[in-house]
């Protein structure tokens, strides 16, 4: 008997979240996909955009990595994650001063974290 296809999801979290899935599984191709559902649902999904642009790093799609995590840190610019991948990303392409830049933001934002928690 062969196990039954789960239903295609029918909304920009559950396209994220089956990309999610497909990406921990190194399926990046079909989580991008995943990921340009979720975004033409939602527009504004930052972690979606995040979580795209981090599929293309593993690919080795650069450009379009930096201009998702752009993007993610336009609509988010308070998560200290989006600045931490794409300055792994500047650090492969050379861009040493924005890598340098981006690693002090997310610093800084991790600082505030830690100030705000305590």
């Amino acid at each position: 008997m062969t196990p039954k296809r789960p239903p295609d999801p029918v909304d920009a979290n559950g396209f994220h979240d089956r990309g999610n899935l497909r990406s921990r599984n190194g399926a990046y191709q079909s989580a991008i996909a995943d990921y340009d559902r979720a975004i033409e649902m939602d527009p504004g999904f930052a972690e979606a955009h995040y979580n795209r642009g981090s599929s293309f790093y593993e690919l080795g799609s650069y450009d379009e990595a930096l201009a998702d995590l752009g993007r993610a840190i336009d609509l988010n610019p308070k998560d200290a994650r989006y600045y931490r991948q794409r300055s792994l990303i500047y650090l492969f392409t050379d861009q040493m001063d924005l890598a340098e830049a981006d690693e002090e933001m997310c610093e800084d934002l991790r600082n505030q974290e830690l100030d705000d928690g305590s």
